[in-house]
Parts: C-alpha cells; sequence; structure tokens
C-alpha cells in the first residue's frame, strides 16, 4: 500500500462565482465525506497534479493535513474533469478509518497483451472490457492495482471475476460472471479485388452464353436468307 501527503484549506461552501474565482487563482474546490458528514476543502491545482504523477494512476491512500494541522487519511472518491478543458473542477475524498475495511475502486492493469497466444498465433484482439473492480479491504491491504496475465489466453476465451487469483485481505465486490479482459476472433475484410475475382466467372460464363446465342441466331437468319 502506498500513501501520499496533500496539503488542504478549509472553505465554508461557496456559490458559483466564488468557486469560478477559486479555480482561477489555482485552486481546486473539493469535499472530505466520513460516516454522515462533509467538509468542503480547496487543494492547490499544482500540489495535486504533483500527487497525481507519483500515484501513477494507481489506488492509494492519502493524508490530507490542513491548516490547523489536523490530518484525515482519505482514498481519492472521484476527480470531475471538465470534458472541453480538461481541467479538474472537483475532488471529491472518502475519509477512511485506520484498521476498519473500506470500499475502494482498483485499476485493473493487463499483463502480457504482446505475447498473448491468440493475438500472436490466432490473429485475435484483445477486448479489456473491465477497466477497475469494486474491492472491500483494510487500509493497510489496499492494493495498488490488479494484474490480469493473459499470455495464456486463446481466441474465444476471456477472464472473469471468479477466475482471478486471490489477493491476501482483499475481497473482489463485482459479479463473478463480470467479463475483465476477453480475446476476440480476427475481422476479417474482403477487399474489392477480392470480390471482383470471386464474381468473375460468373460474368465471363453470362458473357459466353449471350455470345452463344447471338452466334446461334446469326446462323439461322443466314440460313433463312439462303433457303
Amino acid at each position: 500500500m502506498q500513501k501520499y501527503s496533500l496539503n488542504v484549506v478549509n472553505r465554508s461552501q461557496s456559490n458559483k462565482g466564488t468557486l469560478k474565482r477559486l479555480r482561477s487563482g489555482g485552486g481546486i474546490p473539493g469535499n472530505i465525506y466520513s460516516k454522515g458528514n462533509a467538509r468542503a476543502i480547496t487543494v492547490s491545482a499544482v500540489a495535486f497534479r504533483n500527487l497525481n504523477k507519483k500515484i501513477g494512476g494507481g489506488a492509494s491512500l492519502v493524508e490530507l493535513e490542513d491548516e490547523k494541522g489536523e490530518i484525515a487519511l482519505t482514498n481519492i472518491q472521484s476527480v470531475q474533469i471538465n470534458s472541453v478543458s480538461r481541467v479538474i473542477e472537483h475532488i471529491d475524498f472518502r475519509e477512511v478509518a485506520r484498521g476498519e475495511s473500506f470500499v475502494a475502486k482498483i485499476p485493473v492493469h493487463l499483463d502480457g497483451s504482446s505475447d498473448c497466444i491468440g493475438v500472436k498465433h490466432e490473429g485475435g484482439v484483445i477486448d479489456h472490457k473491465t477497466l477497475e473492480l469494486e474491492i472491500r479491504c483494510l487500509p493497510s491491504k489496499l492494493p495498488e492495482s490488479i494484474l490480469v496475465d493473459v499470455s495464456e489466453m486463446k481466441v474465444g476465451e476471456a477472464i472473469h471475476v471468479d477466475d482471478l487469483n486471490a489477493i491476501d485481505g482483499v475481497e473482489f465486490l463485482n459479479n463473478g460472471v463480470q467479463v475483465i479482459v476477453s480475446c476476440q476472433p480476427p475481422t476479417v475484410n474482403v477487399s474489392s479485388e477480392e470480390k471482383l475475382d470471386s464474381i468473375s466467372p460468373d460474368i465471363e460464363s453470362e458473357s459466353s452464353d449471350e455470345e452463344v446465342a447471338s452466334e446461334s441466331k446469326s446462323g439461322e437468319e443466314s440460313e433463312d436468307k439462303s433457303n
């Protein structure tokens, strides 16, 4: 389990104008949720960006320390990003009680994609369907990610939640039959030349039949004239 720290500043609930000025000044509004309570905070955009680089896309615990020196152990619950500007607009943190299990979402990473039997020898395509899993565990047991080995997977095969290796202290909460990743059959596109080749014998046959009929008719007309 990786644990990081981040400084925050408490704030009162704000209106849209205040939040806009806060973001313009380099801050990100956020909330800390804990057992029926919510506390509004501000996080430095630069500090959070640096934190994200350290975390590297994995799951982690973050100790938030406010201006009073109070510390809350948290897990990042959600990050709202503007779809146009790609700027982070809001962050939700969930406070985690030490020694108590909690629910978190963990990213799923694939291992051995380039060596996958279905891809290398059967022309298949890897279809990564589940990008993250929901788990329950103690803070000390939180894994950064779930690594799934796909090197032995063949075309038509799939790996489900129930197929994952057990992790000490971690409970998978997703449905056991949910597909994590599968190897799909290759898609064959018939080229225009192949299509022409496939129909050319019929065209030639029809053309030959027309020529024979034409010659036969010409022969009959010649015989009529001679008679």
